[in-house]
């Protein structure tokens, strides 16, 4: 269960957009962060589907080495998207609307996003990701810095079940693009995980075929 929700939540927040890997240094506070907030808004706003290669770096307490996964990721609006891993082992994740299907090759699942407070709180992150509201969201305390480079968002959950699984999550955006670089999550667990976007293609057609698992 705890894979499925750190799936759902990289997807989440890959959704306000996606772009190459920035390297963070120093940061300094954000001095207006309202406009901020407007700008990353209406860039997330204008995004209509997403199409991006990932890498996946989970170092888990128990485990001296970090687990690298690959895959591919694609999103449509509305709520339509598809996270497939392919190294070092095969795992599919689709969001069709509310249905939402986990599995592999061997053995798939599919459950109701609306069927469960947890998955109902999943659902409205989501759009909130999207639309860049996010920002805004009371289910985290927000701080926002900056460097040279890029802009560093640092979300702390207060929402009750979020609070039982992340300590906090870092998102990096560049400046360039307004879009984001690489997202790294701190779990109560002691487990870390970090997303990173490469080869991203922003607002090319989707067929909604890629999204029916049959």
């Amino acid at each position: 269960m705890r894979q499925i929700i750190s799936s759902v939540m990289f997807i989440c927040i890959a959704l306000c957009t996606m772009s190459r890997v920035a390297v963070a240094q120093s940061y300094t506070p954000v001095k207006n962060t309202e406009e901020f907030k407007r700008l990353f808004a209406a860039r997330s706003s204008a995004i209509t589907s997403i199409q991006s290669d990932f890498t996946q770096q989970k170092s888990i307490s128990m485990l001296e080495n970090k687990i690298i996964s690959e895959g591919t990721f694609t999103y449509k609006r509305e709520n339509r998207l598809r996270m497939e891993y392919s190294k070092p082992y095969k795992f599919l994740f689709v969001m069709d609307h509310d249905q939402i299907t986990i599995g592999n090759n061997q053995q798939k699942s599919s459950v109701s996003a609306n069927s469960n407070k947890m998955y109902k709180l999943i659902s409205q992150l989501t759009l909130d990701c999207f639309t860049g509201n996010v920002l805004n969201s009371k289910d985290f305390d927000l701080t926002i810095s900056e460097n040279a480079r890029v802009y560093k968002l640092v979300l702390i959950p207060r929402q009750k079940l979020l609070k039982s699984l992340f300590e906090r999550i870092d998102i990096l955006i560049s400046k360039i693009d307004v879009a984001v670089d690489k997202i790294e999550l701190a779990e109560t667990s002691g487990d870390h995980t970090t997303l990173i976007f490469h080869n991203k293609v922003i607002n090319n057609p989707v067929n909604d075929e890629v999204f029916k698992i049959h």
